[in-house]
């Protein structure tokens, strides 16, 4: 396996700016989204680390599986609602609503 150095990482991620700012604001912000969830699971990573002492590869594995679970949920309802399949349907509205209709009488 290749080892990767932290400095071709951020080299990478520096090429990538480009190509995020260049997307469409939907996509951006699913991109967005993403880095904050990653953030999240590095944090709750960390904690888990720091703090537990027991258990700890059970607790390693809860917090990567929750937070993986947890943004493909989220992505799934962000890229929806991004295009969606199904358009609300458009029909004219009746002459008289009903509540002008029981009054006219």
């Amino acid at each position: 396996m290749v080892a990767v150095s932290a400095v071709q990482q951020l080299v990478l991620l520096l090429a990538l700016l480009p190509v995020v700012a260049a997307m469409t604001p939907q996509w951006r912000g699913l991109v967005n989204g993403s880095v904050i969830y990653i953030a999240f699971g590095v944090f709750g990573l960390f904690f888990v680390v720091c703090i537990s002492k027991p258990n700890k590869p059970l607790f390693i594995t809860s917090v990567v599986i929750t937070t993986v679970c947890t943004w493909l949920l989220w992505a799934c309802c962000y890229m929806s609602q991004m295009y969606p399949i199904l358009y609300p349907l458009l029909t004219e509205a009746p002459h008289a609503p009903a509540h002008e209709a029981a009054t006219e009488h």
